[in-house]
């Protein structure tokens, strides 16, 4: 079975999505991790995300293996566990500019309906329902206003960086929205067949129960 989660950032998607993949005992496969991984890797070999002939030439001899330990999502790369690489700011920013290149979208497009061929899971993203799996079992598209998502992500920044403010923080997501949804290439649109999980006034648990009373295990 296939569950997909989409939804814009800071919404409490990916929460929701490691939630409702424990609640029925299913595998969580977290996109933006293969996406950071692969970025990671490319870059590392000094493959600029615009050139395409690299980046497929370097993919093709790649091996990308995704594994669960004690239900953590580990990324392999060639035997490495590179996991531990990816959570540094810099690799985010690389997998925003890699991301736009339609041959790493294809490449973990391929590894998630691979994934999916041997499992159960529950997979987030922004394309997961309108693109790499159209035609899965559930789709749920989780939103909250953009003042709601703006208090989240500031709360989780500004121990980091005393300097930001909340208008800060509700721009970038302003300007995030925007390119998630106007970019050429899967862009983020809600399914036409996705049930809408508004979480801006519920606590997680109550946007939990929403889903799973939603879903009939087989």
């Amino acid at each position: 079975m296939v569950i997909a989660i989409d939804g814009p950032a800071s919404s409490g998607k990916s929460t929701l999505a490691v939630m409702t993949a424990n609640s029925l005992n299913f595998h969580f496969l977290n996109t933006g991790m293969i996406f950071r991984a692969i970025a990671y890797f490319l870059d590392k070999n000094k493959i600029d995300f615009k050139n395409e002939v690299g980046i497929k030439n370097l993919l093709d001899i790649t091996k990308i293996e995704i594994k669960h330990i004690n239900k953590n999502q580990q990324v392999y790369i060639n035997g490495e566990n590179v996991s531990n690489l990816l959570s540094f700011p810099q690799i985010a920013n690389l997998a925003s500019l890699y991301s736009q290149n339609i041959i790493v979208r294809n490449k973990v497009t391929h590894i998630q309906r691979e994934f999916a061929k041997e499992y159960n899971v529950v997979i987030e993203g922004r394309d997961i329902g309108t693109h790499v799996f159209p035609n899965a079992d559930y789709k749920f598209f989780v939103t909250a206003s953009i003042e709601e998502r703006a208090k989240r992500r500031y709360a989780t920044l500004k121990n980091d960086n005393s300097k930001i403010t909340l208008k800060d923080v509700k721009e970038q997501l302003k300007e995030r929205d925007y390119n998630d949804m106007h970019r050429k290439i899967s862009p983020l649109i809600q399914a036409n067949d996705a049930i809408v999980i508004d979480t801006s006034n519920d606590t997680t648990q109550q946007s939990l129960l929403k889903i799973l009373n939603c879903i009939k295990v087989r």
